[in-house]
């Protein structure tokens, strides 16, 4: 079984992503002096509509105390004045946990803010700091800030100071954030900010503080690239962000090319040759840094189609709050476009929004459903231009998932006996069980009226 060290309900998860700030409407800056403001108590009103989907784990971009969009931290210790106080952050988090949602915090360790405390004593006292080992200080520059010396700082942003992670002390610090958040808190675990910057000896060390806090904590990595197992392992983190997969969907759908979807597959999955066969990595089509799924895919009956591949493929699925009822966003519109506040949920939604969220919430439902679309090993199998088809099997449960980006309804015939099914073998469309049972003849499976932008979902039952 594929990852079978990250928590049983984590590798079971659909998450759902919210960014805060944006999700719940606030200021994009923070003036670091009203009384805060109790905007998470809003979240109370999509509960049900969270929870109708299928979801039991919310993974919360930033929280903390923060200059403008939540990744230059002002304060670990502190919930964001935007959003609200500690205690209402508490009773948030025991409402979530009563109706049995896990609960996932963004952890930004690689850099903070300049009036994070440690930096801010630096720009004040200089080569005196007690703080001088907690960044990479230049003397022989000067910031664009005019700080009499210059720093690291993430890809050239000196908004956002790099934090010296070989430094034991930074260490410990960062080690007591995260022991607080899941020990005297109770949050179940974190999504590691540009974990894939950082040296897997930190993660190693981290993974240990976190454990012992909380054995029952998940760890997602965020990796934009490189290999995955540098950072996700038994004694690392339990997963990373499958950018990988995001980076083919505009070939693959917009282009019709499905064979790049399927080598991107074949790759990261083939039980003998895929070189993320033994991980859990976390799959998305849409997410705060990326343009929306909705406005890659040219074709909005694409999006179905999309949904079908993210909650039946091999990992840990994941939906950015609004991609269930349509919302858009473009990267090239900056990111405040892609971090609009939430629809109502009685609210009006987008074209295809009703339709959308019922089709999601059917997909949660069937994948959670059939431990094969959990735990069960990929194979692939048909696939064209505009077709895509695939097996997941574990032990006696065998799943077929195949849909079409075709212009116009289709038939396709699968060869399924080199996988092993043998004629007779009958399947079902757990998706429409309004359609007739498919039976398996002479090594193939015949499946008609496949209209475009759908798909089915066959689970077997046992051979004539």
């Amino acid at each position: 079984m594929s990852g079978d060290w990250v928590p049983d309900w984590a590798r079971r998860a659909v998450l759902y992503h919210i960014y805060p700030l944006g999700f719940l409407d606030a200021p994009l800056e923070n003036d670091q002096s009203s009384p805060p403001t109790q905007r998470l108590a809003d979240l109370r009103r999509w509960y049900e509509h969270i929870l109708n989907l299928g979801v039991r784990a919310i993974y919360f971009g930033p929280v903390f105390e923060s200059h403008t969009h939540g990744y230059d931290t002002i304060d670990y210790f502190r919930i964001d004045r935007r959003l609200g106080d500690e205690g209402l952050f508490r009773e948030i988090l025991a409402e979530l946990h009563e109706l049995n949602i896990r609960v996932i915090l963004d952890g930004v360790f690689n850099h903070t803010g300049r009036d994070f405390f440690a930096f801010r004593d630096l720009r004040e006292k200089g080569r005196d700091s007690a703080y001088i080992d907690w960044y990479t200080v230049n003397w022989a520059d000067d910031s664009p800030y005019h700080d009499g010396f210059d720093y690291y700082c993430w890809h050239g942003v000196h908004s956002l100071p790099a934090l010296n992670l070989e430094n034991p002390d930074t260490r410990n610090y960062i080690f007591e954030v995260a022991r607080m958040w899941l020990g005297d808190i109770g949050v179940d675990g974190w999504r590691l900010d540009v974990a894939g910057e950082i040296d897997p000896s930190f993660w190693w060390e981290f993974r240990r503080v976190c454990k012992r806090a909380n054995p029952d904590s998940f760890l997602l990595g965020e990796m934009w690239g490189g290999d995955y197992r540098t950072w996700v392992a038994h004694d690392l983190l339990d997963s990373g962000t499958n950018y990988q997969l995001y980076q083919v969907l505009d070939k693959a759908f917009n282009e019709a090319n499905l064979w790049t979807l399927k080598s991107a597959l074949d790759r990261a999955y083939d039980p003998e040759l895929g070189v993320y066969r033994d991980l859990k990595l976390n799959n998305f089509t849409s997410n705060h840094d990326v343009t929306r799924i909705r406005d890659l895919l040219h074709d909005p009956r694409h999006v179905f189609a999309a949904m079908i591949l993210l909650l039946t493929i091999p990992g840990i699925p994941s939906l950015y709050y609004g991609e269930e009822i349509g919302m858009r966003g473009r990267k090239e519109d900056g990111d405040e476009a892609l971090r609009q506040p939430m629809l109502a949920p009685d609210g009006e939604w987008p074209e295809y929004g009703e339709d959308l969220y019922r089709e999601i919430q059917r997909l949660v439902k069937t994948r959670l459903s059939y431990p094969a679309l959990v735990d069960g090993d990929y194979l692939p199998l048909q696939t064209g231009y505009t077709f895509f088809s695939f097996l997941r099997s574990l032990g006696d449960q065998q799943v077929i998932v195949a849909f079409s980006i075709d212009d116009k309804a289709m038939s396709a015939t699968i060869p399924v006996q080199r996988v092993g099914i043998p004629d007779g073998t009958r399947f079902r469309d757990v998706l429409d069980r309004r359609l007739p049972t498919y039976t398996v003849e002479e090594g193939r499976l015949e499946i008609e009226r496949l209209y475009p932008g759908w798909g089915r979902i066959l689970v077997n039952s046992q051979p004539s």
